[in-house]
């Protein structure tokens, strides 16, 4: 098996990762009104979060920074503090998810 592969021709499934994050943040700019709980961007990042935490989690050796991520987009866009999450920090966390999951595939091949 190929160096940062997957076991049972799950060898590309890192890829959801990037594609869920800049999806949401895509589609957002497509979308005139943002629905009223989360927008778009926000809920991409979301369950990009959740995807490279199962992704870091189904390896042999764990990754615990992937292993945290959705812990952290939980406080920054579904329980923000102060203000809505706004554009700008979602294409900076989705830029930040595609930086992960490159390290998850490099670092901790499976």
């Amino acid at each position: 098996m190929a160096e940062g592969s997957s076991p049972g021709g799950r060898k590309h499934l890192w890829v959801l990762v990037p594609a869920l994050a800049w999806g949401g943040v895509l589609a957002e700019l497509a979308v005139p009104s943002p629905p009223p709980f989360l927008s778009l961007g926000s809920l991409g990042c979301v369950l990009a979060s959740a995807a490279i935490a199962v992704l870091a989690f189904l390896r042999p050796k764990k990754d615990i920074v992937s292993l945290c991520v959705p812990i952290f987009a939980v406080i920054m866009f579904v329980f923000p503090q102060e203000t809505r999450p706004t554009l700008v920090l979602e294409v900076l966390y989705a830029a930040t998810l595609t930086a992960l999951v490159i390290r998850l595939e490099k670092r901790f091949p499976a």
